[in-house]
């Protein structure tokens, strides 16, 4: 009994390095690596509603599509800024992205708004290794289901998280963007320039992120579904410390923060649950909680369930 334990325990070893071996081959032989971003906590609304963010969604499917030397691993769209992991020259990410704001500012100006896009611009991060880009796409596919509770790692559609590890996007009934007639090409490109590459598919008059996204390969980093999904769940301090690099807000949901909060309790006043913290350690914790995790008010509220008025004089609004 004990031979057979060890034999699989062995087995085991065995599978892990194999997986991990040939996720750091293939992060040898591509690249480079990319987190393109923009920042915003500086930025005004770019996307009000549902058929801007779909625009900003066809957008990014044209763009990608004539950048043939890029490849984008993953992307989400929030309302005031974009975050998208590539790999590729420098010059073409930056290209793809003027071509991309130069095309919604256009847009946006014919559905008669006047944005100040002056403080949307690109910053590109170089990823360094494969943990890296590990963390960089799971912090990606995070950043849109966070925003609200609603939301699951498969319900954000504006972008391309919900694709990866997801067998059923493969069921959807699609149509080849080339056979659609040339209204519908013009209606979805917002433009009389409609030429795209023949792996361009729709559905729903929007340009699907498989059509133009390496997702196969962007799942090929890590080393299964299951190491993908516990990095999602699991790995909310790391996903802080990206956030506070790229001066991006830190959105952990309620259960992450709740777990954070834990920790400190236990560490610093080995106590087991925030209720049982006196009013200075939870005036203490809900600093933290806003410094190191840029935590709401409301957030803190919920958490450590201190008076509102006391949260709002410790982090008073700024007009």
């Amino acid at each position: 009994m004990d031979k057979e334990d060890s034999g699989a325990s062995a087995s085991d070893c065995r599978t892990f390095y194999d997986k991990e071996n040939q996720c750091e081959c293939l992060f040898n032989k591509t690249g480079p690596f990319w987190h393109m971003y923009t920042p915003g906590h500086i930025t005004g609304i770019l996307f009000t509603n549902e058929e801007e963010l779909e625009f900003g969604m066809n957008l990014m499917g044209i763009c990608a599509d004539r950048s043939p030397k890029l490849k984008i691993y993953t992307f989400e769209l929030m309302n005031n800024h974009l975050h998208c992991i590539l790999s590729g020259e420098r010059k073409s990410c930056e290209d793809l992205f003027n071509r991309y704001k130069t095309r919604l500012q256009r847009y946006l100006a014919i559905q008669g708004r006047v944005v100040d896009m002056s403080a949307f611009s690109a910053s590109l991060l170089r990823i360094a290794d494969l943990n890296a880009l590990r963390s960089e796409i799971v912090y990606v596919n995070r950043n849109g289901y966070l925003v609200k509770s609603s939301y699951t790692p498969y319900s954000y559609l504006w972008g391309a998280g919900y694709l990866y590890f997801n067998p059923l996007y493969e069921l959807l009934p699609t149509t080849a963007f080339n056979s659609l007639p040339l209204r519908d090409k013009r209606n979805i490109c917002r433009s009389r320039d409609v030429a795209l590459s023949a792996r361009i598919r729709v559905a729903n008059h929007m340009i699907l992120p498989s059509s133009y996204c390496s997702i196969k390969e962007g799942e090929s980093f890590f080393r299964d579904a299951h190491h993908y999904f516990n990095l999602l769940s699991k790995n909310f301090e790391a996903y802080s410390e990206i956030a506070k690099r790229l001066k991006d807000a830190v959105f952990l949901s309620d259960e992450e923060m709740y777990s954070a909060v834990q920790a400190m309790c236990s560490k610093s006043y080995n106590l087991s649950k925030p209720a049982l913290l006196p009013s200075a350690a939870k005036i203490d914790i809900a600093k933290k909680m806003r410094y190191d995790y840029n935590a709401s008010n409301k957030q803190i509220q919920r958490i450590l369930k201190i008076d509102a008025a006391i949260i709002g004089s410790l982090f008073p609004k700024v007009m």
